[in-house]
Parts: structure tokens; C-alpha cells; sequence
């Protein structure tokens, strides 16, 4: 590489090697990179050690992160626990993609701690099921959306290299799923569809009962 290239690399080592001293709340020996640098790094960390539980009336729409937007957006997500809130869940699965047969949707129930669950609608490519009373919580975090990087409270578009490095990730995972046993993969792929962001939780109050 030339000297510019080494420059940069060194740079964003030193960034990580920061970074990760400020996480194990380790104080910073002296550092090549400037202090409005640090606080970036530090702007970024609480951005990213953020989390809050979200109580809620109604009804609360999960959606998707915007793409190649370039401010930190909420995130929502819906964690399955016995004691946890009770709510109704709602999911909207496009059969063409993923078309569950009832032993699945039993196990789905189980794993969302829910009472019961009916299919409200359906048609040749959507299904819309809904699992009652089931148990957990919604928490929110802060993230980037697709394509885009945290850089201090700031969004920004990744480079073409670490776009490529994601992908790499997304073809280890696959590879690692198709070494899973028959078993742990059904339970990977139920996993991954709860986790999508297309869910709408009903909360409701359930005194006396």
C-alpha cells in the first residue's frame, strides 16, 4: 500500500484500539487521534449502548429502517419472555418466502410464550396471523439504516469495501446454516422470521383476569 493508504489504516486501527478502551471504561493512554476525534468515538458508543423498554398503548407498529439515510434511526424490537408483557402479535409472512405449515406455527407460538394464534386472512400470497397473549417486550435502540455507517451522531454511507465485507457475512451465515442439523435449522429459520421487523403488537389490559 502507499503512504496514504497506510495512513488511513493506521488511523482506523488506532480508532478501534480507542474505542474498545472506552467500552471496558479504560482510561485513553495518549493517542494519534485528535481529541475531537475521541469525542466522536464517545458520541458513538452511547448511540450504540442504547437501549430503552417501550411501554405502550393501542397498537405499535414495528417497522423497517429507512435505507441510505443519513440520521440515526429508532429501532424496534420484540424480544419473546414467560414473564414479560402480554400482547398480541400480528405478523403479515408472504407465503411465497416462507409458507409455515401448523406444526410450525405451534412451535412459533411456544416460542413466543402465546396463548393461541389465528390465521385472519390469507390469499395466494399473504398470510396474516396473529399470536395472542403472548409474552415479552418491546425494546428501542438506535442504529443506521442499510448502507450507511455511525460516524459520531451521524449516519454516513459505507465504502465500497466494507459493503463487500457484509456481504461476506451474509454468505458465512448461510454456509454456517447449511451445516446446522435438520432440527437446529428449522428453529434458525423460525428465529429469523420473528425477529422481522413487519410485527404490530396489541397491548392490552388484562386486570382481573
Amino acid at each position: 500500500m502507499d503512504l496514504t493508504e497506510w495512513k488511513q489504516a493506521a488511523l482506523a486501527e488506532e480508532r478501534e484500539r480507542v474505542k474498545t478502551a472506552l467500552l471496558e471504561n479504560n482510561e485513553t493512554e495518549v493517542s494519534l487521534l485528535s481529541p475531537e476525534t475521541i469525542e466522536e468515538i464517545k458520541e458513538e458508543i452511547a448511540i450504540e449502548m442504547f437501549r430503552e423498554e417501550i411501554q405502550f398503548e393501542g397498537t405499535f407498529e414495528i417497522e423497517d429502517l429507512i435505507e441510505d439515510f443519513d440520521e440515526v434511526q429508532e429501532d424496534f424490537e420484540f424480544t419473546p419472555n414467560e414473564y414479560g408483557q402480554r400482547m398480541d402479535l400480528e405478523f403479515e409472512i408472504d407465503t411465497d418466502t416462507f409458507n409455515p405449515t401448523y406444526m410450525t406455527l405451534g412451535k412459533i407460538r411456544d416460542l413466543l410464550f402465546a396463548e393461541d394464534y389465528d390465521i385472519e386472512e390469507a390469499d395466494d400470497r399473504k398470510a396474516k396471523v396473529v399470536f395472542k397473549r403472548a409474552g415479552g417486550k418491546i425494546s428501542k435502540s438506535k442504529k443506521c439504516g442499510p448502507g450507511m455507517k455511525l460516524k459520531g451522531n451521524r449516519c454516513i454511507p459505507q465504502s465500497g469495501t466494507e459493503k463487500a465485507g457484509e456481504r461476506k457475512k451474509g454468505i458465512k451465515l448461510k454456509r454456517a446454516k447449511r451445516a446446522m442439523g435438520a432440527g437446529a435449522k428449522k428453529k434458525a429459520a423460525i428465529k429469523a422470521k420473528i425477529t422481522k421487523k413487519r410485527v404490530a403488537g396489541r397491548n392490552r389490559s388484562y386486570a382481573g383476569t
